[in-house]
């Protein structure tokens, strides 16, 4: 697999199973690459625990389920991510009031988070993922789970930083292409299948628009039939 990637949305596409989440795992730096090697601007991307860590405090990653301390409140998780990610102390509470608030969950900061419901704390662990703003921004299926209202929500933080940072997007959601994606990187068995635009994709699958158009393209490049 050999992918560059440039700022903007890239959504990687793909059944249950087809090795999303593991290579979601090796591009932020938690597990290392069986073969070859990940490189951000240059510097190493390694779970070694010296060679790539100034590379990874440039790494954002929203694991599809994170672990949390319930009681703790939203603005101390979202603090506590900071602290990890080495930023001076003196900045960690303009940090964490900035993302609170662009994650819309600045009335919320001082609950606890085992009382947000699940799209507040998928946004919770946005900001802790946004808090020490970083270059590439990893989410593995990040509107999973979530319902529409909560995924539109989702899809507009996403359009609003995908501007200025590389946003890497791993999902089985076609609503998640429909709505985000830029460059499509299609996955199945552990290797890539294909990689294009959303035209590319609905072009492949008959040309009409819609999410039908995309499920009969990713269909036909895996090798199934609509």
């Amino acid at each position: 697999m050999s992918l560059e990637l440039t700022n903007g949305a890239h959504l990687f596409l793909g059944r249950n199973g087809a090795g999303k989440t593991t290579l979601m795992r090796v591009l932020a730096g938690a597990v290392r690459p069986s073969a070859g090697e990940v490189r951000l601007n240059g510097g190493p991307v390694s779970a070694a625990p010296t060679s790539g860590r100034p590379t990874l405090r440039r790494i954002g990653w929203l694991p599809q389920a994170f672990g949390f301390p319930p009681r703790m409140k939203v603005e101390e998780f979202v603090a506590y991510a900071a602290w990890l990610k080495e930023i001076p102390p003196r900045l960690v509470p303009e940090r964490t009031r900035a993302v609170l608030e662009l994650v819309d969950l600045t009335e919320r900061a001082r609950q606890p988070l085992k009382s947000l419901s699940g799209g507040q704390l998928r946004r919770a662990g946005l900001a802790a993922a946004l808090v020490a703003d970083p270059d590439v921004l990893i989410l593995d299926e990040p509107t999973a789970g979530l319902d529409p209202e909560q995924r539109d929500t989702f899809h507009d933080l996403i359009r609003h930083v995908r501007e200025e940072k590389v946003v890497v997007v791993a999902t089985h959601l076609l609503e998640d292409v429909d709505a985000l994606a830029e460059h499509i990187v299609i996955i199945d068995k552990g290797a890539v299948r294909w990689t294009g635009t959303v035209e590319d994709l609905i072009r492949h699958g008959g040309g009409e628009s819609g999410i039908g158009a995309l499920r009969n393209g990713f269909q036909a490049l895996i090798g199934q039939r609509p």
